[in-house]
């Protein structure tokens, strides 16, 4: 005889229903308790775990309705003379997703897109019933929950719902948004009358021929109908991204309101949306239906029309949100009996009107995390930071076991930093491999916070521990470099240390590069991991093995005055400001007794006392300041050193001091200048010397020359004037004229005058009178070189017509080498044009015209120049000035040990003799 519920198993006709008890819901997992019935107790469970069974009903219009699921539990519970009794629990294949848990990343995906990832793996179909767009989630994390609690929570989140539609052979997951949309009619027929069974005459066994709702129960419950919501977006810090929604019921008390944060959105599209949904879900279930029924396909996710209740508002179209089954076959049914017999089908459901959008509760808790964790800084290959503009880093989760170690394995997580303003604050940025502290907001698995970094055997401490406990601070590492290891990153870097080593204080402030740094207390050297090295020193160091620049714009003060434990203002400078106008009124007072002995031009020193008045007083500021932190010094940038004891300048090279204005030195003893070679001094205007009591000029081995080039030489002593030499010359081109107490002698071309009021008297040997003479000029040679070979041609002071003009032809000449040997000799031609004299090696030559030496010093060695040998009208020559007596001469006689520059520049002396000829 057929029977009205069978099922379907594995195991063939092995296995006979007997009862069906369960309930299935709106996005609930329903379990189906079945009793069966089998000839033999030695059924194995492993041949059904797992697999597919399918309960089927025979509906009124002679249809098949099926209820399947995946055998979740079976075993024997009874047995006696004829059968043997099995329970198996039916579940949704969904169930298997209860079964496995993961921690995952999912990253730029809808909902609908995660869960098909999610559930894609289970290999059973699912279909999607949704009618709206969904928001791209950048971040969303599976954390420690299964796949099954995963997926229900995030379509709890948007306000999908599912169902399972049941056919012969599996049974299909539906997804679900929309109550109009995405659910269809009761199949069979929508319409469903309502009969109580008093009025039918049923029993509720389900024997009737007429399918029917019989027992109808309704109610409604205090809701809220208000929701607001709120979040904050950090990269947009000042939008309003709140939402409210309200969806009033009508009843007392439905303004009141449920406020969450955080609302889980950054648009303020999606805050509208979450903010729909959860009032919808609030509202879900306010208005209820429920009651029993012997209609065979009733089943969650449909929708019927009530008809032929007595209240008309009822009689309206309602969704199924859950049925409950009770399902039963006698026993007599497996041995042939009438299959109506014994037979029951009851139905127990809840609904509620269409008219009232349905969304799932969230049932189920989003995991939070236990406290904060760490992970590992990624990004690209080669690449040593990967941030974005707001310092954002992405880290690999020691629990990913998916994550690629690279820029996709996270999203861009936030880093907490010491400080952070507008454009402002600490900046330290998590490098690719550095080990990070993270925790989460609010717990949140999707809201990752970077708040600290922690060393590792890989990344170990800035300085060797426990060796340098002492030290703390800051050590960076350079990036784009090679330390060895094969890692990215080198050796140098740059390092803020503390040393709190007993007794050894130090702050300091370093850069590998050139090794510039900037040491204070008890210096010691700090140059990489290894720490404190060996001391170096007491107090502050500025160092760089590069260029250094120290530049204020209002005042620089460099000084050992002392200000011990830091006292007094930073531009304080009592003493240095004293000894100024001390030095200040050494200038004045020595300025003015300069004027009055009218060794100074009245107002030159004053410009130069005014000067140093107003730098001093620009130095030492106004005082007086009403304010208490006016701190008068330094009102002009001046450049001040100070020292309680000497200041001291050498270089390798030149010095030089400059100013546009004026150059003052002051010493409260003696200024003493010591040169190796020269000391010259040139100025512009004049150059006067006075002191109160001697000035003495000595030149130990050359002469001292005294030049007017072009006004005269004044004398005066109010005494006496002396000179006193092996030999003296005074030598006038117009005359010479000697007086004294009237006398006088006056000596000029035309001839020798002289006079006086008194006696006249000569003393001599003898007196000898003879014809006129004059005495001969006697000028200075240089030699003259050309390429062919080394030579030389003499010519005074450039021209040949110096021999002529001075009536020196027909005089023997003579020019000998360094060793005093003749190179040539003759007489001066009339044209005064000596010849060329070529030599084989470099060497000295002096030329010689009758008895006097005409040379030069240092004597020129001869060297071969570019330009014709022939060519005597380029021969190159020197002007130099006269020599006086050979002797007495400041130059060195031929073959002499030593020689001597000139004081004056040649060319001056040259222009001089020019206007003497």
């Amino acid at each position: 005889m057929t029977r009205r519920v069978t099922i379907r198993t594995p195991m063939g006709e092995a296995l006979q229903f007997h009862r069906l008890a369960g309930r299935e819901a709106l996005s609930q997992l329903y379990a189906f308790d079945i009793d069966l019935l089998g000839s033999s107790n030695g059924v194995d469970p492993r041949v059904l775990l797992g697999k597919p069974a399918t309960v089927e009903v025979r509906t009124e219009s002679g249809d098949t309705r099926h209820l399947g699921g995946v055998v979740a539990s079976f075993g024997l519970t009874g047995e006696d003379a004829r059968h043997s009794f099995y329970r198996m629990t039916l579940r949704p294949w969904l169930w298997l997703a209860t079964r496995r848990s993961d921690f995952r990343i999912f990253q730029n995906k809808t909902v609908p897109e995660i869960v098909a990832d999610v559930l894609g793996g289970y290999g059973y179909p699912v279909e999607k019933r949704l009618g709206r767009d969904y928001r791209i989630r950048d971040y969303c994390v599976q954390y420690h929950e299964s796949d099954f609690s995963y997926v229900s929570r995030l379509c709890e989140l948007e306000g999908i719902c599912y169902y399972f539609r049941h056919e012969a052979q599996r049974h299909v997951l539906v997804l679900a948004d929309d109550i109009a949309s995405s659910h269809d009619p009761l199949p069979g027929g929508d319409i469903v009358r309502f009969h109580p069974l008093e009025k039918a005459g049923m029993t509720g066994g389900g024997s009737s021929p007429n399918e029917r709702i019989y027992e109808w129960k309704t109610g409604e419950e205090i809701r809220s109908g208000l929701h607001f919501t709120n979040e904050f977006d950090p990269l947009k810090p000042r939008a309003d991204l709140s939402s409210r929604r309200q969806l009033r019921a009508g009843h007392a008390h439905d303004d009141f309101e449920l406020y969450e944060w955080p609302g889980g959105y950054r648009q303020y599209d999606d805050g509208e949306t979450c903010t729909r949904i959860r009032t919808e879900e609030q509202l879900s279930g306010r208005c209820t239906a429920s009651g029993r029924s012997n209609r065979r396909e009733l089943a969650p996710g449909y929708t019927f029309q009530l008809a032929s209740h007595p209240r008309d508002d009822q009689n309206q179209k309602y969704l199924l949100t859950s049925v409950g089954y009770e399902l039963q076959e006698n026993l007599r049914a497996s041995e042939g009996a009438d299959a109506g017999e014994g037979s029951i089908q009851r139905f127990c459901f809840e609904a509620q009107p269409v008219s009232h959008a349905w969304r799932p509760p969230r049932a189920t808790p989003k995991p939070r995390t236990r406290g904060p964790q760490t992970a590992i800084v990624v990004g690209p290959k080669n690449e040593e930071i990967w941030v974005d503009q707001y310092g954002r880093v992405k880290v690999q989760f020691h629990w990913d076991r998916l994550g690629r170690h690279d820029e996709n394995s996270s999203c861009w997580v936030r880093v907490s930093m010491a400080w952070a303003g507008e454009t402002f604050g600490a900046a330290a940025l998590p490098r690719i491999g550095q080990e990070v502290v993270v925790d989460f907001l609010s717990g949140d698995p999707d809201c990752p916070i970077i708040t600290g970094r922690v060393f590792n055997a890989e990344n170990m401490p800035a300085w060797r521990l426990p060796d340098q406990k002492n030290l703390s601070g800051i050590r960076s590492r350079e990036l784009g470099a090679s330390d060895g290891s094969g890692r990215a990153g080198g050796a140098r870097g740059n390092h803020l240390a503390l040393d709190d080593h007993h007794g050894k204080l130090q702050a300091q402030l370093k850069s590998d590069h050139l090794s510039s740094s900037l040491s204070l207390g008890h210096i010691g050297r700090i140059d990489d991991t290894s720490g404190r090295k060996d001391d170096r020193g007491e107090g502050a160091e500025l160092r760089t093995d590069g260029h250094a620049a120290v530049r204020a714009a209002k005042g620089l003060l460099l000084t050992t005055e002392a200000r011990p434990g830091a006292q007094a203002h930073i531009t304080d400078l009592g003493e240095t400001v004293a000894r100024l106008t001390a030095a200040r009124d050494l200038h004045e007072r020595q300025g003015q007794i300069a004027q009055e002995a009218r060794a100074h031009e009245a107002g030159d020193q004053d410009a130069v006392t005014t000067a140093l008045k107003e730098q001093n007083d620009a130095i030492k500021g106004r005082s007086g300041g009403s304010q208490p932190d006016a701190f008068p010094e330094l009102d002009e940038p001046h450049l001040v050193l100070a020292s309680a004891a000497g200041i001291q300048s050498t270089a390798a090279g030149a010095t030089h001091i400059a100013s546009i204005t004026h150059n003052a030195l002051s010493s409260g003893g003696h200024t003493s200048i010591s040169a190796g070679r020269s000391f010259l001094v040139s100025v512009r205007e004049a150059a006067r010397l006075f002191a109160y009591k001697a000035i003495r000029l000595t030149a130990a081995t050359a002469g001292i020359d005294i030049v007017a080039l072009q006004n005269s030489i004044n004398l005066l002593a109010r005494l006496e004037i002396k000179l006193e030499a092996d030999r003296i010359a005074i030598t006038a081109k117009e005359e010479i004229l000697i007086s004294g107490g009237g006398s006088f002698s006056k000596w000029n071309a035309s001839g020798i005058v002289h006079g006086t009021r008194g006696l006249w008297r000569e003393h001599a040997a003898t007196h000898s009178y003879a014809g006129p003479m004059d005495m001969a000029k006697r000028l200075r040679m240089q030699g003259v070189s050309h390429d062919d070979k080394y030579s030389v041609r003499f010519a005074p002071l450039g021209s040949d017509e110096v021999f002529r003009h001075a009536e020196m032809a027909g005089l023997p000449y003579r020019i000998l080498g360094e060793k005093q040997e003749i190179k040539a000799e003759g007489v001066i031609p009339d044209d005064g044009r000596l010849p060329r004299i070529s030599f084989e090696t470099p060497d000295e030559a002096v030329l010689v015209v009758g008895e006097e030496a005409w040379d030069w010093a240092p004597v020129p060695t001869i060297h071969a120049l570019q330009g014709s040998p022939d060519n005597d009208e380029g021969d190159e020559v020197h002007e130099d000035d006269e020599s006086p007596d050979a002797e007495s001469s400041r130059y060195a006689p031929p073959g002499g040990a030593s020689a001597f520059d000139h004081f004056l520049p040649e060319s001056a002396v040259a222009a001089h003799l020019s206007s003497l000829a």
